[in-house]
């Protein structure tokens, strides 16, 4: 061996030296950190949403407390372990994701009213005019209602009994207000269909999605009398032969 190539020899000994001295720096370090411990999903590990969740599927995530950040606010610790086990997956898992409180939401099982004024009522909407799979239960929502003149009239002295219905062509002034959409809100959303809760976590717990065009909301019922917002939606709906509406979703506060 030359000079040349000893000196090189040497150089990367002690370079792989200096980092294993610096490693075992950092090991001795970290001993002495505070820290948390998470559930993750285990390397090698792919979860399906819907599988049901099992110790095999997950690992510790070790976290140094000057790290956490928010993570306590939503990751599961690993102490809770035996509560996440048994419960279905409301999404895919890949290794090394952290598991969190969002995921193990249960699908609510009955419609539950709050307060003895509290009534649910149902809404025909538009599926073709929103996501249904983005609209969830707790969302406040507004309609748009078109309104629309009466298309028939009855015949004055036809003879018939009861009178026929005929149609009648809408006046010039009414053709000027047909199709004027009005904005009624906003309401609590209960359900849409059977949905109770989100869609994911409805999938995952198996469960099928039915009747999406009909939107439970929350209204107030006083002394026999259904609250303002309620009586006029009602009676645009009727006056309209409960023709489905559209959605406006409003801000969900955080």
């Amino acid at each position: 061996m030359n000079k040349r190539a000893a000196v090189l020899a040497i150089s990367l000994s002690l370079g792989v030296l200096a980092a294993f001295l610096n490693w075992l720096y950092l090991m001795e370090k970290g001993k002495g950190v505070a820290s948390e411990t998470f559930i993750g999903i285990a390397p090698g590990m792919s979860v399906q949403r819907g599988d049901i969740f099992a110790e095999r599927h997950f690992a510790k995530v070790v976290i140094p407390k000057n790290h956490v950040g928010a993570l306590n606010e939503f990751a599961i610790k690993w102490n809770a372990l035996q509560s996440v086990v048994g419960m279905p997956a409301n999404r895919n898992y890949e290794p090394g994701e952290l598991v969190v409180a969002l995921d193990l939401e249960t699908a609510p099982r009955e419609l539950e009213l709050q307060g003895p004024d509290e009534r649910a009522m149902w809404i025909p909407v538009d599926t073709r005019t929103f996501v249904p799979s983005l609209v969830k239960p707790g969302d406040s929502v507004s309609f748009l209602v078109t309104s629309s003149p009466a298309p028939f009239d009855e015949v004055a002295d036809s003879g018939d009994d009861p009178p026929l219905p005929r149609s009648t062509p809408t006046p010039p002034a009414a053709q000027g207000q047909a199709g004027q959409v009005e904005t009624i809100g906003p309401f609590r959303v209960l359900s849409l269909g059977n949905r109770l809760g989100s869609a994911e976590v409805m999938r995952a717990s198996g469960i099928s999605q039915q009747q999406e065009n009909v939107m439970t909301i929350s209204v107030r019922e006083t002394a026999g009398q259904l609250d303002p917002k309620a009586q006029k939606l009602w009676s645009l709906l009727r006056a309209s032969g409960f023709r489905e509406v559209g959605v406006l979703l409003h801000p969900r506060i955080k």
